[in-house]
């Protein structure tokens, strides 16, 4: 059976964690970043933004946000239904998710033209949030 209801505080830790998470994951601190750029065709020389730029920021932001939530939703319910309650039952879920889930539809930006560099950087995000998460929903059952 399906379990709806949410631990409230695991669901806005996984959120908010996994919004800065993932701006950290993609900011020029991380040792990937130009790779990624490359890799997704960005120009790696541009230093600013530009005012189209700034004013897609929003929209991205919030976008991003409305993610992060759906994620920590989503994956709270899976967690819960499947009845794991210790780190390594919930980190397993994560990783099997991932692995069904994630990895096949990060497949598919193959059609795009992304290189497969953009493919193994945006996994490595993926499959720590996932299993790690998962183990968080858990254990804070």
């Amino acid at each position: 059976m399906i379990d709806f209801k949410i631990n409230v505080l695991a669901f806005f830790i996984v959120a908010i964690v996994n919004f800065f998470l993932s701006w950290i994951y993609y900011s020029p601190m991380a040792p990937w970043f130009k790779t990624w750029q490359i890799g997704v065709g960005a120009d790696i020389n541009k230093k600013e933004m530009t005012d189209e730029d700034k004013k897609s920021m929003p929209r991205l932001m919030g976008g991003a946000v409305i993610a992060s939530l759906l994620y920590a939703y989503g994956l709270q319910i899976i967690v819960q239904s499947v009845k794991a309650t210790d780190f390594i039952s919930g980190a397993s879920v994560g990783f099997v998710l991932w692995f069904a889930f994630a990895v096949t539809h990060s497949l598919n930006t193959q059609f795009e033209g992304r290189k497969p560099i953009v493919l193994l950087i945006n996994n490595g995000l993926y499959l720590v949030t996932y299993v790690v998460f998962g183990g968080i929903i858990a254990v804070m059952k």
